[in-house]
């Protein structure tokens, strides 16, 4: 891998007098160290020392390995802007081989909980992605700023991608006009999940469609699995003349209603859930983008927490959290495209025995 090529953008802060390590070799070290198990800057130091023979071969290292404080000091000043393009640019080069129809972005936020404060649970650092769900890639993070929420945060994200001929779904703390106009001028298209936080909206729409659902356009799903059967029913709406607290969506076209009946050892729950879209899909569509929403969740922040550990990491000083974060999902990013049958955890820790094994997972990129 030519590492030189893919943080050739990543401005180095440092004053070249007090410079003992090359910015490309702490780059390259860190990302190595996190592809193959390291979790924290004194693991990736600690890596960086018994493999310092096999970095050698294609690092310059002329000082040694930085220490545990240096790998601090840069990624808590190094610009997170610039660094997390160099994630971002290589997910969208992927992509630009792709010859398909709508790519599909789900953004959510996942909270860093070790980064609370004691007896303070909603205080932890908050950061959104973008991701595509088909291809596992990340397109964008944007830090909810600690005196705001999502609602703030997801326009700046929003703002910054690259939205046409896309599907943006997001849950019910974005759904709003606002939102819906920024996708749309973008030439990108939405799905909104609409909730009772919208509380006029949520009243109008949920009535209507109790009403009028039996005689809608429909599709059912019935999926089995871990002592469960759960049946989706999807509905979708194309008339919305009567809904006069919809009149400033001048964009939407559909309404959707999920119905999820899940039984679990003979007890029985019904779950209805509705959607706001500028799309005229079929029920079986819209079925399915909203149910690849939740492999944000399952693809992405749950290998974080579950392979990487990030919910325990409790670095939260200026720059550091969000770059470490990025590290964690660019090696996620180059785990992901290994051609074989290992998990994740599995490839990390082959990548962390096998010099070899950790050169296939590099040349991903």
């Amino acid at each position: 891998m030519q590492w030189e090529i893919f943080f050739k953008d990543v401005p180095d802060f440092r004053i070249n007098r007090r410079k003992k390590h090359r910015l490309i070799d702490i780059l390259a070290i860190s990302v190595c160290a996190v592809v193959c198990g390291a979790n924290d800057f004194e693991e990736i130091a600690m890596y960086g020392n018994q493999k310092k023979d096999f970095l050698h071969t294609f690092l310059e290292l002329s000082n040694g390995i930085p220490s545990h404080d240096t790998f601090y000091r840069v990624f808590k000043f190094l610009d997170k802007k610039t660094f997390s393009e160099c994630l971002y640019r290589w997910s969208k080069e992927l992509l630009s081989t792709i010859n398909e129809g709508y790519t599909q972005i789900n953004i959510d936020g996942k909270v860093l909980r070790a980064t609370a404060k004691s007896g303070s649970k909603k205080s932890g650092i908050c950061l959104i992605s973008a991701w595509v769900s088909e291809h596992e890639l990340v397109l964008g993070q944007q830090r909810v700023d600690g005196k705001s929420n999502e609602k703030t945060a997801i326009p700046e994200l929003l703002d910054s991608l690259d939205l046409e001929n896309s599907i943006v779904t997001i849950d019910a703390i974005a759904c709003e006009c606002k939102n819906a106009d920024l996708i749309t001028a973008k030439k990108g298209h939405y799905v909104l999940a609409l909730k009772n936080n919208n509380k006029h909206i949520y009243q109008q729409v949920s009535e209507r469609m109790k009403q009028n659902y039996s005689q809608l356009a429909n599709y059912q799903d019935i999926d089995f699995g871990s002592g469960r059967i759960e049946t989706r029913t999807c509905y979708v709406e194309n008339n919305l003349t009567l809904y006069d607290d919809l009149a400033d969506w001048t964009h939407l076209k559909s309404i959707v209603l999920i119905e999820s009946k899940r039984e679990v050892k003979g007890i029985v729950s019904i779950e209805t859930r509705y959607y706001l879209s500028n799309l005229t899909l079929s029920p079986k569509d819209f079925n399915t983008v909203i149910r690849n929403h939740w492999s944000i969740e399952n693809k992405l922040h749950w290998k974080l927490d579950v392979v990487f550990l990030e919910d325990l990491q409790r670095t939260k000083s200026i720059n550091a959290p969000e770059n470490l974060a990025i590290v964690r999902k660019l090696a996620l990013q180059m785990l992901n495209r290994v051609q074989d049958k290992e998990s994740i955890k599995n490839r990390r820790k082959i990548a962390g025995w096998s010099d070899q094994y950790l050169l296939k997972v590099s040349n991903n990129i």
